[in-house]
């Protein structure tokens, strides 16, 4: 998708419905994680991600979160011996939570309000590692232009680090649909335009409500993901599948034991310029 205004489209309504259940959020969890955060050294990764960041190296390494939303991984990051902290989230909700904890927690984290389509050149070949976690995707109407962005932001050897939901599980039923009983595809792989909608985002609090505005769900396929990262030069080294939940809809999945890919860690580094592929 090359269209600016068409995908300005989209990350605006969705920056408006992360906007609007953000305080939804924090009602039910904010004071719990600050709390945490004030123990020194907390850190609140998933158990899965731990081994590959500290195969990767962390320690002493600048990160940029993409997506950063709240904060709490990046600053987990920190606690784990980064370096620079910088964090980039389109919802001016979402960055105010998180600049508001690092200062209230100090822990040197910056954060910063950005579309991050529109993250500004003075960042490019600022940091050592792009770090991406669960979700993102799903919200970004041009993935390729988005990995065109991290590679940029990254140092030359930079690595990308990417722990997603697994494309695989969009094909099937959430917890709490009528087919979520059974284990069957309820949803196609290949889907050109995004899902729509205007129930509510409150997966930490389990409110139920209608948002104001539309928003849109994305779904990448692992070639589209695979792909974006090879056409800006990112050489994948290390891909791990997994079993575990971690978008918040697949628990019954996870629990049945199924055998289903439901997440996914990837490793790649960014070529120096004139490095054969």
């Amino acid at each position: 998708m090359n269209n600016v205004p068409e995908l300005k489209k989209y990350t605006e309504a969705n920056r408006a419905a992360w906007n609007e259940v953000m305080p939804k959020h924090q009602a039910a969890a904010k004071e719990k994680w600050d709390q945490a955060f004030l123990q020194p050294n907390y850190v609140r990764l998933d158990e899965g991600e731990i081994g590959p960041l500290t195969q990767m190296g962390i320690q002493g390494k600048d990160v940029a979160h993409m997506c950063c939303n709240n904060g709490v991984e990046l600053l987990s990051l920190k606690n784990l011996g980064a370096r620079v902290c910088v964090g980039f989230d389109f919802s001016e909700e979402a960055i105010k939570e998180a600049s508001e904890r690092a200062q209230r927690c100090q822990i040197d984290c910056r954060f910063i309000r950005s579309d991050v389509y529109d993250i500004g050149a003075e960042y490019e070949e600022q940091f050592d590692i792009a770090y991406i976690t669960a979700g993102c995707f799903g919200w970004l109407p041009d993935l390729e232009l988005f990995m065109e962005k991290a590679a940029a932001l990254l140092r030359p050897d930079g690595r990308i680090f990417i722990h997603e939901i697994h494309p695989f599980s969009e094909m099937l039923p959430f917890d709490g649909s009528e087919e979520a009983a059974s284990l069957r595809i309820v949803e196609p792989y290949f889907k050109k335009e995004p899902y729509a909608d205007q129930g509510g985002l409150d997966y930490v609090g389990g409110s139920e409500y209608v948002a104001k505005t539309t928003q849109y769900w994305f779904v990448h396929t692992l070639s589209g993901i695979l792909m974006s990262l090879i056409r800006n030069r990112i050489v994948i080294e290390h891909f791990w599948e997994y079993e575990t939940d971690i978008s918040a809809g697949h628990r019954r999945i996870e629990e049945a034991k199924a055998g289903i890919p439901l997440s996914y860690i990837l490793i790649g580094r960014k070529q120096r310029t004139g490095q054969q592929l």
